[in-house]
């Protein structure tokens, strides 16, 4: 019998459970979905280990963040089963006005909680498998790939897991409502329709005091923020604009209300127009109470579309143009010598460089000077059946730091033509000590030539510019056109355009920046008066001989291996082991760097950064827009008297639904619109100091968290909208 009543409870309560449902419809779809990212991995082709830890590092953050957001979907279910509960208690108290004990209406309770429980879970279950299926084709994107053998993918796994966090999450719920119900007095449940929550009135002169300061405090965050420029988050800037937000936002919704009503009584023609009056009352009464809960939904929406808008900006900034960055099949670094304490660049030490080398590491530059600084002939020398077989071409590129000069005098000349503030020569660091860095024309044309770009000539008395960083942009673009004057070895050149995009490395990242082109006889000198290259880099294409890139990339380790054997020690250990003459000190190569293993690394980053973006930015969206949903729900049960007193006073039902209307609006777009304000400040601080500077456009970003947002937070909207409807439908049906 309990169990029939409680069937017969779902049926006629399916407008109430609405929201309840699609909440938990949601979240359980999206928990599996992200929770599968990692069975995806066997419909791709895993050339390398690197791909296919892709799938198993994003696999254990998302795996991390779910427990974050399995707390917030248990909290925000056991939030939307109050408002239920609330709903009918007068029921409760008419099943045991019928003879019901509390025992029997906490099991009928139970068994609705059960089964809107497992028909949510077995319904998003297999939503959560299709979406997973359109994650696959998703992450092909994502990894610039096709799936040629596709098949359907089931993640027992993620169904464990999401079985096992819903069945926690359903028997919490379930204790509570028993444990509600239970401690109900039946007075209380047969009065709770007459017990409206008192509507809070505020002195409107405090409130419009608190207001304008309100909007002064978060117009000092916006200030601080832009001084802090989002780059150093441990900065003062950002400690006081975070603080000054929160405490702004929530001034900004303690006043809200008062400020709105005594602006509104003052315009009669509206306020005494229609049901204005009422539909304002029914807000501010509502504002005025829940004022902690719109300051929380605000800061939520701010921090999902930041995340959302920002996150798929950074993944330009660490992936995008990543083919650019990588023109040549492999790269091949030497460090040369860093000096023991492991620094270089400035000129002051120029000419000890070959001296230290010769005391610290003399087994490695006896090698390089055996070669004549050639990294090619002396790896081709270790392994000359494999290096034919491996490398189809290669030019070798050797950077030199003049030691007299640094980048001072070129940034004054640039400053003739343009402001410091253009050319951001704040966010540059240390350029202005840093020695300039000079490559010899024949170096700059192979580069060149092995990418396809046509070879370059220079006029006598002239060097070229090369630069492909767009934080550097503006200031390569001032020096060329300053045409400022630099010394190579006795020798006077004057800067002359065009400015080189050429990418001289494979690197994550356009990096080539502020590098001058001199002739070979200018850098012939700086050899003979004993300087060595500051680093030199060997890009190599691999021979077609029918292997694959990883095949060719351990190919290439081996040649490297046999030149400079692993057990050297001190390979591995990059530019920390500095002060070994073994480690970043190795000369012919001090680290690789090829285009497979790049786009692996871009492709983990895009797949790992956009999931965990989407899987922040929706849950967020849906916790924040179904509290609102609970809590206009809940207002619009307990105002059912007051629309069929209206009805009654001679109100036609059109007029109460736009009122319904406009309160439903007022109520989800507030919030909304303070947090698209704060999230703008944000992005275009980001924008400023991040995204513009390395030409990231984030209009496509914008767009699909507005995208996002109109979909998740619009649609949770209109359903509180039609919900809201019915109960005051149902209310003047029975006035």
């Amino acid at each position: 019998m309990y169990l029939k009543l409680a069937l017969r409870n779902i049926r006629r309560s399916v407008r109430d459970y609405a929201i309840y449902f699609i909440t938990l419809l949601f979240g359980v779809a999206v928990f599996y979905a992200f929770n599968s990212i990692g069975s995806q991995q066997i419909l791709f082709d895993m050339e390398s280990s690197a791909s296919a830890s892709v799938f198993e590092s994003t696999t254990q953050l998302l795996g991390m963040f779910s427990v974050v957001v399995a707390c917030v979907l248990g909290f925000l279910i056991l939030y939307a089963n109050q408002f239920l509960i609330r709903r009918r208690k007068r029921e409760f108290g008419t099943y045991l006005v019928l003879g019901m004990t509390p025992g029997h209406v906490s099991r009928i309770v139970l068994y609705e909680t059960v089964l809107v429980g497992l028909i949510s879970l077995a319904v998003g279950l297999i939503c959560g498998v299709l979406l997973s299926q359109a994650l696959s084709f998703f992450t092909a994107a994502l990894f610039g790939t096709t799936m040629s053998n596709y098949q359907f993918v089931f993640s027992p796994d993620a169904l464990v897991v999401t079985l096992a966090c819903f069945a926690a999450i359903y028997v919490v719920v379930a204790l509570f409502n028993t444990f509600t119900v239970s401690r109900c007095k039946l007075i209380d449940l047969i009065r709770a329709g007459e017990r409206n929550e008192r509507a809070g009135v505020r002195n409107p002169w405090a409130c419009l005091v608190v207001f304008v300061a309100a909007i002064a405090v978060l117009a000092y965050a916006y200030q601080q923020l832009i001084a802090n420029g989002l780059v150093m988050l441990d900065q003062p800037e950002f400690v006081r604009a975070t603080i000054a937000m929160l405490v702004g936002s929530l001034m900004f919704f303690w006043s809200l209300a008062g400020f709105a009503i005594a602006v509104l009584t003052r315009l009669r023609g509206v306020y005494l127009r229609k049901l204005n009056l009422f539909t304002v009352r029914q807000i501010a009464s509502k504002v005025n109470t829940a004022f902690l809960s719109l300051w929380a939904v605000c800061v939520l929406l701010f921090f999902s579309i930041t995340v959302f808008s920002s996150g798929m900006g950074f993944v330009e900034v660490f992936v995008g143009g990543v083919e650019k960055a990588n023109p040549y099949s492999a790269t091949l670094s030497a460090g040369v010598w860093y000096g023991p304490d492991g620094t270089t660049g400035s000129s002051a030490g120029e000419r000890e460089r070959r001296a230290e080398m010769e005391a610290d590491a003399p087994d490695r530059l006896a090698l390089a000077e055996e070669y004549d600084w050639d990294m090619a002939a002396a790896l081709e020398a270790g392994a000359p059946e494999l290096w034919a077989e491996t490398i189809g071409a290669w030019a070798q590129v050797s950077m030199w730091s003049l030691p007299d000069m640094t980048y001072d005098p070129i940034i004054d000349a640039a400053e003739t033509v343009a402001s410091p503030e253009a050319m951001r020569i704040d966010d540059l660091g240390k350029v202005r000590d840093t020695a300039v860095a000079v490559m010899s024309l024949s170096d700059f044309n192979a580069a060149r030539t092995l990418q396809g770009q046509p070879a370059v000539n220079l006029e006598p008395g002239t060097c070229g510019l090369v630069n492909n960083m767009e934080i550097v942009n503006a200031l390569a673009e001032a020096v060329a056109k300053a045409a400022p004057t630099i010394t190579v070895a006795d020798q006077e050149l004057t800067v002359a355009g065009p400015i080189y995009d050429t990418q001289l490395e494979d690197n994550a990242m356009a990096a080539t920046a502020l590098i001058f082109v001199v002739p070979d006889e200018a850098v012939e000198a700086l050899g003979a008066e004993g300087l060595i290259p500051t680093t030199q880099t060997l890009n190599v294409m691999y021979a077609d001989n029918g292997k694959t890139a990883a095949e060719n990339d351990t190919a290439l380790g081996d040649i490297v291996a046999a030149t400079q054997p692993s057990d050297m020690g001190g390979f591995e250990q990059g530019r920390s082991g500095a002060g070994n003459a073994y480690a970043n000190l190795l000369w012919p190569v001090t680290r690789i760097i090829t285009a497979h293993e790049m786009t692996d690394q871009s492709a983990g980053m895009r797949l790992m950064i956009t999931y965990l973006a989407l899987y922040i930015g929706f849950i967020f969206l849906v916790s924040t827009a179904a509290i609102l949903a609970i809590q206009q729900l809940s207002q619009a049960s307990d105002s059912a008297p007051r629309y069929r007193i209206l009805s009654k006073l001679g109100c036609d039902a059109g007029m109460i639904y736009r009122s319904l209307l406009i309160q439903v609006l007022v109520y989800f777009l507030v919030p909304l619109a303070l947090a698209v304000c704060h999230a703008a400040c944000a992005i275009g601080v980001l924008s400023d100091s991040m995204f513009d500077a390395i030409g990231v456009n984030t209009f496509t970003p914008i767009m699909m968290a507005a995208g996002l947002t109109i979909v998740i937070y619009g649609g949770y909207m209109l359903v509180t909208y039609l919900a809201a409807r019915g109960i005051a439908k149902t209310a003047l049906t029975e006035g």
